[in-house]
């Protein structure tokens, strides 16, 4: 099979946990890319947060960020797809985590908001992603169209924030996009959607795609794709539905799933 294009999911999968990309993973990201194949990153990150990798990996192109909720171009900035919604829509949401004290951020296609920066593991993580949000004094007074609202806490608060604001029966769709993460979008959106509109796009059959990646919020690709690849380090039931099991981010998991689908005995490392 002659892949054409490489969904590549970013934290957990492509970066190491201290949040690097190894040089195995540069080589053969740049070597599958000589080989013809689209390297597209895909992400729950903003924009901000996903072209300084591009710009490391010296690849530039077309990358999905927000968990699928906007595709954009790393050298044009055009958007290409966009899927919102508007904060009004979350207000129970904002009453929950500020009684809860479960941090909260929001995005437009290029922005980050937040309420507050006081707490010092909020900062410590803004700085882990580069991230910079404006501060607002009160979310509910945006009027932009949101594609993405996010909280952040420990994996046991977010547990039981799951299922409490899953009680709700909001109009829009919660993912766990990592323990430390909930992403609030639009119904539609996926990574697996955004996918596909990009293959379609791009003129390329979703039979000829490769989708790589390590949490719930990558299984849609991971199932939509060609071939789905998990990491190592993925849950069991991430790993259970994907086709194909590679070594762990921390093991450039990434270079292996290229090296075994595109590049073969090419690819030296």
């Amino acid at each position: 099979m002659a892949y054409k294009l490489a969904a590549i999911d970013i934290d957990g999968t492509l970066l190491t946990d201290d949040y690097k990309i190894t040089e195995k993973n540069k080589n053969a990201l740049k070597a599958a890319e000589e080989e013809g194949v689209q390297i597209v990153l895909c992400s729950g990150r903003a924009p901000f947060s996903v072209t300084p990798l591009l710009e490391e990996l010296g690849i530039a192109g077309y990358f999905i960020c927000h968990n699928g909720a906007v595709t954009s171009h790393s050298n044009t900035k055009e958007i290409l797809h966009e899927v919102g919604f508007t904060i009004d829509s979350l207000k129970n949401v904002l009453d929950y985590c500020r009684t809860e004290n479960i941090h909260t951020d929001f995005c437009t296609a290029f922005d980050m908001y937040t309420e507050s920066l006081d707490r010092e593991d909020v900062r410590a993580m803004y700085a882990k992603y580069l991230a910079q949000p404006k501060l607002v004094e009160d979310a509910l007074s945006m009027k932009d169209t949101l594609v993405k609202f996010t909280l952040f806490g420990t994996d046991a608060q977010l547990n039981k924030a799951y299922d409490e604001l899953a009680a709700m029966n909001l109009p829009l769709r919660m993912i766990r996009s990592g323990p430390s993460y909930i992403d609030i979008i639009d119904q539609t959106t996926s990574k697996g959607s955004a996918l596909s509109n990009l293959a379609k796009h791009l003129d390329i059959p979703l039979s000829d795609t490769i989708a790589i990646g390590n949490y719930y919020n990558d299984l849609d690709m991971i199932t939509m794709a060609g071939i789905g690849v998990a990491v190592g380090n993925a849950p069991v039931d991430v790993k259970e539905q994907a086709d194909m099991v590679v070594a762990s981010n921390n093991e450039s998991g990434v270079a292996e799933a290229l090296e075994r689908l595109v590049l073969g005995k090419k690819q030296q490392v």
